[in-house]
């Protein structure tokens, strides 16, 4: 259970970043549709849900901020080395 929701974070965390305007994963930008972050909201509560059931409600809440921040420190990162191996322009020296 508690991969689950580590993994339904994770998703949660990640499809909040694809719907950000400077992200670098989709060459077509970020999502272009109404309600982009109704999937990122719903997975991090699902996820916040699951955690909750698991730990006490301080340690749950946390252990999924920890796990959302982990997300949206890397993700940048993945995506301007993402750029660069399709020869983008963020990752040119």
């Amino acid at each position: 259970m508690a991969v689950l929701a580590s993994a339904t974070g994770v998703l949660g965390a990640w499809l909040f970043y694809l719907v950000s305007p400077k992200q670098q994963w989709r060459r077509a930008g970020p999502w272009p549709v109404r309600g982009k972050w109704i999937p990122g909201s719903t997975s991090s509560l699902v996820s916040l849900a699951m955690f909750l059931s698991l730990m006490g409600s301080g340690a749950a809440f946390f252990t999924w901020l920890t796990i959302l921040m982990l997300v949206w420190s890397v993700a940048p990162f993945l995506g301007v080395w993402r750029a660069r191996k399709r020869g983008g322009t963020h990752g040119q020296p």
